[in-house]
């Protein structure tokens, strides 16, 4: 019987230590919640902002800037075929016909009808006329080669 008795009188001594430490929690809970919390300790106020002006002397200067860099750097747009050509004659000079068949064994594994001799001298003579390319006779035959607005266009 006095084992038992132990026995009760420790579940009583463990239970008020779980009691004790259970209303230790709340009070412990109850306290951080009478805490103010950051949003009350802090007041907002509205701010009037106004938009920064720009100095009349750089706009200036920026728009001269703008202008200038349009200008060098102003490429028309080229169509693929023609960006193609451009990529062939790279650092070379090319016949006309070397120019073809370059151009051509990219287009035909692609089920891409290949260029006709007059279909590829019109854009080749469009790419002339935008300053991209020069052609040279030599003999009998048409030489081509990059401009170096052309070769700007191709790096």
């Amino acid at each position: 019987m006095s084992n038992e008795n132990e026995k009760d009188d420790d579940k009583k001594i463990k239970r008020g230590f779980m009691d004790d430490a259970i209303s230790k929690n709340i009070e412990r809970l109850e306290r951080e919640k009478s805490r103010p919390v950051a949003k009350d300790l802090v007041k907002l106020t509205h701010v009037e902002t106004k938009k920064q002006e720009v100095d009349q002397g750089v706009q200036n200067l920026a728009k001269v800037l703008k202008d200038r860099v349009l200008e060098h750097d102003q490429f028309e747009k080229l169509s693929n075929d023609e960006l193609t050509i451009l990529e062939t004659i790279m650092d070379k000079r090319l016949f006309l016909r070397r120019i073809a068949i370059i151009v051509n064994q990219s287009r035909i594994p692609l089920g891409i009808e290949p260029f006709k001799k007059d279909e590829l001298k019109l854009l080749l003579d469009g790419l002339i006329t935008k300053g991209y390319i020069i052609k040279e006779i030599v003999g009998e035959n048409d030489v081509y080669y990059l401009t170096e607005r052309g070769q700007y266009r191709v790096q």
